[in-house]
């Protein structure tokens, strides 16, 4: 009773750590690249604007920046976030594992 105890335990906590990883996947900065060449597309074409003046260009490209920074600190924490994660469903297998591979009762 207290190993099929131990394996839903298990099972539950790996479900919710692969729920929690594939739902903070949307926080993840992967195509960083495409993200930076998309702000300096942003800062290129407010530099070609006419219709505003130099402070007030500074000011939108500063903004631009501001959030680029924001939405790469929000990425490496959920990086970190997941790493951990990861960590603990590896830790859950293996306990899973050695958890289900103990006898029923040990002879003496």
């Amino acid at each position: 009773m207290k190993k099929w105890i131990a394996i839903i335990f298990c099972l539950i906590t790996i479900i919710i750590s692969g729920w929690f990883v594939v739902n903070q996947m949307g926080s993840l900065d992967i195509p960083s690249n495409k993200n930076d060449q998309y702000a300096a597309q942003q800062k290129w074409e407010i530099n070609e604007r006419t219709d505003i003046d130099k402070c007030e260009k500074t000011v939108l490209i500063n903004q631009i920046d501001a959030g680029r920074a924001l939405r790469r600190e929000v990425a490496a924490h959920t990086f970190e976030k997941q790493v951990f994660a990861m960590f603990v469903i590896v830790m859950q297998i293996v306990i899973l594992i050695v958890v289900s591979l103990m006898p029923r009762k040990l002879n003496k």
